[in-house]
């Protein structure tokens, strides 16, 4: 493992590191995106091979934080569905090095950064204190999981912002029931890929149009 790390992102290195040790930046996932992560992730695992191929393509994106603690800024979905199918470890990407910045300052300047989505599984603002301390305390969104269903059927393009898709997901929130999400995912899909590509989401990111 790589002991030189920039403070701001140069030449890719990639480390192995514990998905255990993994410090999440966001509260809340889609849990029927992780069950797909996680269907892809166990064709491989009976293969090292495979598998290594499969996460040296798909590296974690990370901003080292106090304590040496890795804060990932991407890859949520997948981090936990490796998690889940009992894979040890994964490659990150240190893109920063902000370790020296005590834990406020550190939290500060990743939210001046963009680089935390501090809101729970209802998209209610929480302090950046709360997130979680690892993958496994990661919370259901559902209509997270409505935005992944919608990018992944080509309602919006993939933009590369961080937490678009969480943007997406709180344009659903205020136009379809949250009853309706859970009754009946199909139909609000239906209705999400709709408005996905009404006049009302021309400012979203990777907004397509008709």
């Amino acid at each position: 493992m790589s002991t030189a790390r920039p403070g701001l992102r140069g030449e890719q290195k990639l480390e192995t590191v514990p998905l255990e040790d993994l410090r999440p930046t966001q509260m809340a996932v889609g849990m029927r995106a992780v069950a797909a992560k996680r269907e892809k992730v166990e064709r491989r695992v009976r293969s090292r091979r495979k598998l290594r191929r499969y996460l040296e393509a798909r590296p974690i994106p990370a901003v080292l934080g106090p304590g040496d603690d890795f804060f990932i800024i991407d890859h949520h979905h997948l981090s936990l569905a490796l998690l889940k199918s009992d894979v040890e470890e994964a490659f990150v990407d240190v893109v920063a090095d902000l370790s020296l910045l005590p834990r406020k300052q550190f939290l500060r300047r990743m939210t001046t950064l963009g680089l935390l989505h501090a809101y729970d599984g209802r998209g209610q603002p929480v302090c950046p204190t709360k997130l979680p301390e690892s993958l496994k305390d990661l919370r259901a969104d559902p209509y997270r999981d409505l935005a992944w269903s919608v990018r992944e059927a080509g309602g919006f393009a993939k933009s590369g912002k961080p937490f678009a898709e969480f943007r997406w997901a709180d344009f659903f929130r205020t136009r379809i029931p949250r009853s309706t999400v859970r009754r009946d995912f199909e139909y609000a899909h239906d209705r999400a890929m709709w408005l996905a590509r009404s006049q009302e989401a021309t400012r979203m990111p990777g907004y397509i149009g008709r």
